[in-house]
């Protein structure tokens, strides 16, 4: 029997590993710096504007977009 992947699930699962390769020599601090950017790069690209939660204030407060 041959399981079919959605193509929204190849997507995702080939992104994750490109960013598992890119990230594999680097510090976790590297790590969360790049993945940060990667995100902040994609917000900006699709005009998101997105609310983040501070779990321990329970303050809310939105992106910030990186400058240009």
């Amino acid at each position: 029997m041959t399981l079919k992947i959605d193509k929204s699930l190849a997507e995702v699962l080939e992104w994750r590993e490109k960013s598992q390769k890119a990230c594999e020599s680097m510090s976790p601090e590297e790590e969360g710096a790049y993945i940060h950017r990667k995100a902040q790069e994609f917000m900006r690209r699709h005009n998101l504007n997105l609310v983040t939660m501070d779990s321990r204030t329970r303050k809310t407060r939105h992106s910030k977009p990186l400058s240009q």
